[in-house]
């Protein structure tokens, strides 16, 4: 099974990406948790949340693979990466302390996609919190996650373009990893 992690601020296009994807190559998503904690908590997270949050998601991406395996679906597509956390983290709270540990668990992954920004950013009323924060997490992934990952040996690519675009891109870079392989 090949596991593909997505990464990119808010509005991005990651969920869109992630079910393109895995639509057109019969893959699971393993949605984002976040987006569940806004919802059932009514409120954003604060910095004690973050760890619980990190941890959740990736507990959720390991629940998909496994029902993945179990019905032998080739790709899992985690929405987001749990390193978006830390991102998040530092963004919102300046805190690294999730770094490490995000990096460490991007390593399980066959291939991280960085998403850019695209011109459909809509405020939802819950967690998109604005332009401003969109471009805080885009510099944080792009001047210190990538770099690290790429360090790491991380295969890593950025996506930008329309959705086909995107989607194409993500697809070929799947296909380079022979997925039957997996």
């Amino acid at each position: 099974m090949i596991r593909i992690g997505l990464l990119g601020g808010e509005c991005t296009g990651k969920t869109t990406l992630a079910e393109d994807v895995a639509q057109s190559l019969n893959g699971l998503v393993a949605p984002e948790y976040l987006r569940d904690f806004v919802r059932d908590f009514g409120r954003l997270p604060q910095v004690d949340d973050q760890e619980g949050i990190f941890l959740t998601q990736q507990v959720t991406v390991h629940t998909v693979s496994r029902a993945a395996a179990h019905s032998q679906v080739p790709l899992v597509i985690a929405d987001p990466l749990p390193l978006m956390t830390a991102v998040y983290s530092l963004v919102y709270f300046d805190s690294k302390e999730l770094i490490t540990p995000g990096l460490s668990d991007a390593a399980s992954y066959d291939l991280i996609v960085c998403c850019t920004r695209t011109d459909e950013w809509t405020p939802d009323g819950l967690q998109r919190d604005g332009l401003m924060r969109q471009e805080q997490a885009q510099a944080v992934i792009h001047d210190t996650v990538v770099p690290l990952l790429t360090a790491r040996g991380h295969a890593v690519i950025v996506v930008s373009g329309d959705r086909s675009e995107r989607t194409a891109a993500v697809n070929a870079a799947i296909g380079d990893l022979d997925i039957t392989s997996h």
